[in-house]
């Protein structure tokens, strides 16, 4: 019988390794409840506008607020599959092959809650860590949920998700409007769920981390909630519906600036610590890799990965050495939006040039050239 805390599954790379640390089925114990009888799994389903069979939450069901929010949530999600995810999913079916037959890890710095482009890609995969800089949060308490508090609370879960509807990306800006203050979504973790309940998982536990001194990951209650002191995280264990494998969602609520990620912290001993040949993943990542104030994270992710999936906005392709790196070019180059200056790649622009006649277009659109579908994708082997 497994133990009632979580045991920490996030960050281990190969099964064998998993399974030597407790990564057993998670349902031989039932979710602690955050409320009023309610199950993780149940208050997911709410957020994500699926009927679950929760006496709990049978009034929060039948109000004519949420019963308009499913409706809303549910023409929004069939035009995002049609226009993007089954693209996606076709795209990767024959293109990422070798990644993913590798990629039991994903690693998704700079990705905050977006799973679901994760798991699109990459669905194969037993761990996914995700790292972002908004906090962590909790679900929802239905229980208490009056009318007019269920109304605010899914106003603002919506608009939170309206930029990653419209643009594939979250932009950091608009989640500190929607994510903090009464009434309004508290943190990433809402979000998380109802990308696991919308792609057809059951979530089975949450629980916490934190990082000690010597990087070592500190498993927490799922009431022990923090909202400062990064880096700290949460953790999800969950499974697809009618399968018995349990996967694990970790997001790390952090700075990866060099100064708040030196390398004698306790964060960059944690990742220090991964094994190597793992798969990267990087989308809309503000270019930050390309300043010298992240050289430590870019290190880490050349370091580590043996894969490397990324937009331009990624690791800088003078970095991706031919003698080392493998690197395959889908869709076009184009400068980089007004937002950002002193980024342009003329050497990945050339790639591009000189490799049209071989290069195939994107079915999909992702990232920042939202308004001219102007997209790029790299994907990166290193040869060893």
């Amino acid at each position: 019988m497994r133990k009632r805390g979580l045991v920490f599954l996030g960050w281990m790379i190969f099964a064998a390794a998993a399974a030597a640390f407790g990564a057993g089925d998670a349902r031989s114990s039932a979710p602690r409840p955050p409320g009023a009888e309610s199950t993780f799994d149940e208050i997911a389903a709410l957020l994500a506008g699926i009927r679950a069979d929760a006496p709990a939450l049978a009034a929060v069901r039948a109000s004519a607020v949420w019963r308009q929010y499913a409706e809303a949530i549910e023409k929004n999600w069939a035009d995002l599959e049609a226009k993007r995810l089954k693209p996606m999913q076709a795209w990767a079916d024959k293109e990422l092959i070798r990644a993913r037959a590798s990629s039991t890890f994903l690693f998704y710095p700079f990705g905050g809650p977006d799973f679901l482009t994760a798991f699109e890609f990459f669905p194969e995969a037993e761990t996914y860590v995700l790292l972002g800089l908004e906090f962590c949060g909790r679900l929802p308490r239905p229980d208490l949920w009056k009318d007019r508090q269920s109304e605010a609370y899914l106003k603002n879960f919506s608009a939170s998700l309206s930029d990653f509807f419209d643009k594939s990306y979250f932009i950091t800006k608009h989640m500190d409007e929607t994510l903090y203050g009464q009434g309004q979504v508290e943190g990433v973790l809402p979000l998380l769920c109802f990308f696991l309940k919308r792609t057809g998982h059951r979530v089975l536990e949450i629980g916490r981390i934190e990082f000690d001194a010597k990087g070592q990951a500190v498993d927490l209650d799922y009431d022990k909630q923090k909202k400062a002191s990064r880096p700290y995280g949460l953790k999800i264990l969950f499974t697809a519906e009618g399968s018995a494998q349990v996967k694990s969602i970790v997001y790390v609520s952090c700075d990866l600036e060099n100064k708040a990620f030196a390398k004698e912290s306790a964060l960059h001993k944690h990742l220090g610590s991964f094994p190597g040949g793992l798969t990267t993943y990087l989308k809309s990542a503000s270019y930050l890799l390309h300043y010298a104030t992240f050289t430590h994270i870019r290190e880490i992710i050349m370091d580590k990965s043996q894969f490397v999936l990324e937009d331009d906005t990624g690791i800088p392709y003078k970095f991706l050495k031919p003698q080392e790196w493998r690197v395959q070019l889908y869709g076009e180059y184009a400068k980089p939006i007004k937002d950002f200056s002193g980024v342009d790649q003329p050497d990945l622009k050339k790639a591009f040039d000189e490799g049209a006649d071989f290069i195939a277009k994107l079915p999909f659109h992702l990232g920042y050239h939202w308004r001219d579908n102007r997209d790029a994708l790299l994907l990166a082997e290193k040869k060893n």
